[in-house]
């Protein structure tokens, strides 16, 4: 992602992220495990310290409400209360 980011000049990578979006998770017991053992947490650590080492701005943002919003309407992307 970072290299394809360096090669076309792309300088804004926006992360999805819901804390806690594995806790209780209820998928079916093989799925539940399957699903909760992909390490998200890690994946958007190590995104963030190499977007920080190659000068590209992060912006993490809950996801819990994106299917609602259009990027091409400049719509507002709302938050959980």
């Amino acid at each position: 992602m970072i290299n394809h980011c360096l090669k076309h000049a792309i300088g804004r990578i926006v992360f999805g992220w819901n804390k806690g979006q594995k806790d209780s998770i209820d998928i079916g017991r093989k799925n539940n495990q399957k699903f909760v053992q992909i390490p998200t947490a890690k994946l958007k650590e190590r995104i963030s310290q190499l977007c920080e080492l190659y000068g590209i701005e992060l912006i993490e943002t809950e996801e819990s409400y994106t299917s609602q919003a259009s990027f091409l309407d400049g719509d507002f992307l709302p938050t959980r209360a």
